[in-house]
């Protein structure tokens, strides 16, 4: 896994969540702890969905084949 490509990914979301959420409150054009409390909120939004496009680290037995998740079995080939 390149860490330093993914805390850049990940710092990259955080500041445009921050910044879009301080836009939306100073465009009715009042400054005060609203935008702090917006800003972060934005931040932690965008961080939240970064997580889940790129988790920290994949799971321990490794990516799961999609035949091999579903309980339903397709029936052999030939068989009536």
């Amino acid at each position: 896994m390149n860490w330093k490509l993914w805390l850049k990914g990940l710092a990259a979301v955080a500041i445009g969540g921050a910044a879009t959420g301080a836009t939306n409150v100073l465009g009715t054009g009042q400054l005060n702890k609203n935008v702090a409390v917006t800003a972060a909120i934005g931040a932690l939004s965008t961080v939240l969905a970064y997580l889940v496009k790129s988790p920290l680290a994949p799971p321990a037995d490794g990516p799961v084949a999609p035949e091999a998740a579903s309980p339903v079995q397709a029936p052999a080939a030939g068989a009536n």
